[in-house]
């Protein structure tokens, strides 16, 4: 538009310039973000001096917004609220505000019962009132009502801002998004999938006496992830297929099941081939086929179950808080004299201490630090976290029992810590785990677990046995020193005891760990595991890190480790980072050394920023053998193409060469690749993608999340859709947003940029998908070329009026083509790209307020968009 805005000044002599000014500058202003309390009168006379023509209301208000109700999006203190039609009302003074009643600002959260003066006009509204409150459903002057409180209607976005201090807030409202905005989607049966096929051919050899043959391996997999949703109901099923050397397939049904949420209880109920919902106590997850009912936290704000500490403190006067996380402004709000307690704070980096400052009407600061360290299993104060399931346990193909199985957990969330506990029982088994995990303020996290259980050991001589087993957890992130430490120990105080899925196991006499039961090897039980993980943040000179873990076991005196530890730093623009691994199990053990570099091609070529990395790869093992590579991997500019190629040489010095490709598109994820030495040759490729079956059809598309969107313009393809690569509307008029976040407001945004001849009537939607849902947006649009038009007439044809492309029988006003502007100019879209048209000009409701436009077929220099800015003259008869 803005492109054509441009053209329609530059392109004509300067005398006509300023018409063309005069012409586009309201189309300019009319897109900028205005209070609903502000602007200057406008002097209606100066429109026309006549009174022939179109009404003046479009121009005639201080704001770009005219009286009517708009699906308006409600923020207050800078948090999105809720999404709901709004009235929009003149008040006497050529003024358009918002008409917010008592009862929708008590809907909004706003604690109006807290203010004098909401009752005092009770009978002001006859007949209005609200049967709830006995409240007039009047517009209410929240300035008036709460001191300090400010509204701003932003009429670009459609975003309704609202500013009021901290105790006019009720945060109880403010839980979750309403279930009436929950989006269930339409019925559809999507998959995504991603599959490989892989060729090796070895050369054979010989000696005296001896030969070795060709051998070729070849195998492929398959994986498929199906859903099926048809209301609030979800149909989930995940297999895969493979195929060996023989090629035979083989198959493997991971679970299916039905599942649904429950607003009500903001849990989620799932029937079928399932998993325990365990959270983060001991009893880990067990296969059931049975049903589950658990809390599903993605129902309610990120505020509601993430642990972050209450933050509290006393303001002298009206002042304004900011809280900053790593210099980060995380929070703000207003408060009001008196103490405060922030207990809906919401941060993604758990782990920072928080930087609070109070500043005070007077222009005194309060600072001061609250340290911040979450582990998993901790949760806000006063939220609730439960499980329950019951059925029985899908043990592997080939088990011999199937017992019946119970389970259950329950977490409570205090302010400084969070208590849990968890029970699993079955025929001949029974376990049971409490726990706690503390924020323990400059010190750090710490959590500890017990656990208890007996069981019968039906697989040899069916007796009693029973033991414990203690967790602990220890997190501390140092922001002083960019340091970050994390602990976690078991300790098994008896070989006695097993967890649900080690008892289960061994009573379907099945495998476990590796170790079959007949063999002494499965009788070892674990004493203790030990992990510790360190990173060390050094700003501008690099990074450290290092992980141990170490693993004993009772009966023998072997141990199982593993050590991980590396530095990464930059020296200009190269990239540079060694790391050090070893691992030992039972008596086995490896270790290896790696040094890599990585160069940017663009240090060299600074206009092509998708030049590639140039990498080179340095590694030596505990037999000091050593390998050195050699490699250079880029992008295509849209990231919709990429490659790579490598030279190894190893410690006999053999070479071996490598190289693929990849290409992501609209429709599927395609890779290829292939390696070559003296001795070998590899080949493979893979594509991966979705496939979406609705009532409109079949679409293709990169690999699908769990939540997605549907996206359909009629006659309007290749429109790109914002912020997802390569996602574009097929010849159909369909794409499919593969990711979506269940139970959040997400923004599906449109750009026709590169559709010739489309136009979107409306290019953002925002919406609240359930989890598992696929929302179908349908947008208007127009298709077909377009033309800069001037209008000449007998009739006096207003500044305003309305062109229509003509519909039989009569007009259809869903088919506007444009709006006509000084002089007769008129930009109009959707017109037919083969035949001639009449068009409409309407600037009233009499017959002599109306005329029309016969526009011949077009040249072909008239169908390039290239053209369509010159203008042609009509006539309007």
């Amino acid at each position: 538009m803005y492109r054509f805005l441009l053209r329609c000044i530059h392109t004509e002599e300067p005398r006509s310039q300023v018409s063309r000014i005069s012409m586009i500058l309201p189309v300019l202003l009319s897109s900028v973000s205005v209070s609903v309390f502000a602007g200057n009168d406008f002097e209606e006379a100066f429109l026309r001096r006549d009174k022939n023509g179109v009404s003046q209301d479009v121009f005639m208000y201080q704001d770009p917004v005219m009286p009517g109700r708009r699906l308006t999006d409600i923020v207050i203190n800078d948090r999105l609220r809720e999404k709901t039609e709004i009235d929009f009302v003149s008040n006497g003074n050529n003024k358009v505000i918002p008409c917010l009643s008592y009862r929708q600002l008590k809907a909004s959260g706003i604690r109006v019962s807290h203010y004098s003066g909401w009752e005092t006009r009770e009978g002001e509204a006859a007949g209005s009132s609200d049967a709830e409150t006995s409240v007039p459903s009047r517009c209410e002057d929240l300035a008036l009502r709460i001191p300090a409180a400010f509204v701003q209607y932003d009429h670009t976005h459609q975003v309704l801002n609202i500013t009021v201090p901290q105790e006019a807030m009720d945060n109880e409202r403010f839980t979750m998004i309403s279930p009436a905005e929950w989006d269930h989607g339409t019925p559809s049966l999507r998959s995504s999938y991603s599959g490989y096929f892989y060729s090796s051919r070895l050369k054979g050899a010989s000696g005296p006496g001896w030969k070795v043959d060709d051998s070729t391996t070849e195998s492929a997999w398959l994986s498929l992830n199906t859903t099926g949703n048809a209301g609030p109901w979800r149909l989930y099923s995940i297999d895969s297929f493979y195929r060996n050397d023989r090629h035979q397939w083989k198959s493997n049904h991971d679970r299916a099941y039905l599942a649904r949420d429950i607003a009500l209880l903001r849990s989620s109920l799932q029937v079928g081939e399932i998993y325990t919902r365990t959270s983060g106590t001991m009893t880990g997850a067990i296969p059931l086929r049975g049903i589950s009912l658990a809390t599903s936290e993605r129902m309610s704000l990120d505020n509601q179950y993430s642990y972050a500490p209450v933050i509290r403190g006393v303001a002298r006067t009206n002042a304004r808080l900011t809280v900053r996380q790593r210099d980060a402004v995380i929070y703000s709000t207003l408060l009001t004299p008196g103490a405060f307690a922030i207990d809906d704070l919401y941060t993604a980096q758990v782990g920072a201490d928080l930087d609070v400052m109070v500043e005070e009407s007077d222009g005194q600061i309060q600072s001061f630090r609250v340290p911040y360290t979450a582990l998993p299993g901790m949760i806000r104060a006063g939220a609730i976290r439960y499980s329950l399931a019951a059925g029985t346990w899908r043990g592997p193909d080939g088990g011999t029992s199937e017992p019946a199985l119970l389970s259950g957990t329950l977490e409570y969330g205090f302010e400084h810590f969070t208590l849990n506990s968890a029970s699993v029982m079955t025929e001949n088994y029974q376990m049971f785990s409490s726990g706690a995990a503390w924020n323990i303020g400059a010190i750090g996290a710490f959590s500890a677990d017990l656990a208890y259980a007996r069981h019968s050991e039906t697989w040899r001589d069916n007796r009693q046995r029973e033991g414990t087993a203690a967790r602990l957890l220890y997190a501390r992130q140092f922001d002083v020193t960019g340091t970050s430490l994390q602990l976690l120990g078991y300790q098994y105080q008896s070989e006695s005891f097993l967890d649900a899925g080690e008892f289960l196991a061994r009573q379907s006499q099945s495998w476990i760990d590796g170790y079959a039961p007949d063999t002494t090897t499965w009788q070892r039980r674990r004493r203790n595991r030990m992990e510790m993980t360190v990173s060390q943040n050094m700003n501008s000179v690099g990074n450290l890190y290092m992980t141990i873990s170490q693993e004993s076991f009772y009966g023998t005196g072997d141990k199982n480790s593993s050590l991980s530890a590396g530095a990464g730093t930059t020296v200009g623009s190269a990239s540079v980072s060694l790391a050090l691994t070893h691992n030992r199990y039972q008596r086995l053990s490896d270790n290896q050394l790696t040094l890599s570099l990585s160069l940017p091609l663009s240090v060299w070529l600074p206009a092509r920023q998708d030049a590639g990395f140039l990498s080179y790869g340095l590694s030596r093992n505990k037999n000091n053998q050593y390998g050195q590579s050699l490699g250079y991997a880029g992008n295509s500019a849209g990231n919709d193409f990429s490659y790579s190629a490598s030279l190894q040489r190893d410690t006999q010095g053999e070479y071996s060469q490598s190289g693929s490709l990849g290409w992501n598109s609209s429709r599927a994820n395609i890779t290829a690749g292939m390696s070559h030495a003296r001795d070998y040759r590899q080949y493979s490729a893979g594509m991966s993608g979705g496939v979406t079956l609705y009532r409109g059809g079949v679409i293709m598309s990169p690999p699908l999340g769990n939540t997605v969107a549907i996206v359909e313009t009629p006659g309007a393809e290749n429109i790109r859709v914002s912020g997802i690569n390569n996602a574009r509307t097929d010849s159909a008029g369909r794409a499919v947003v593969t990711w979506l976040t269940p139970y959040r407001y997400n923004q599906i945004n449109l750009d026709a940029g590169e559709s010739d001849g489309a136009e979107l009537q409306e290019s953002s939607r925002k919406i609240v998908p359930t989890e598992g849902a696929a929302v179908l947006l349908r947008f208007a649009t127009r298709s077909g070329r377009r033309a800069l038009v001037e209008i000449y007439s007998r009739k006096s044809i207003p500044l305003g009026a309305l062109a229509y492309t003509e519909s039989a029988p009569g007009v259809n006003e869903t088919e506007e083509a444009g709006i006509v502007g000084q002089k007769g100019l008129v930009w109009l879209t959707g017109l037919d790209t083969h035949r001639a048209q009449v068009l409409n000009v309407i600037w009233g409701q009499r017959p002599e307020e109306r005329c029309q436009i016969a526009l011949s077929a077009p040249t072909e220099e008239q169908l390039k968009p290239d053209n369509w800015h010159k203008k042609i003259r009509a006539e309007c008869l």
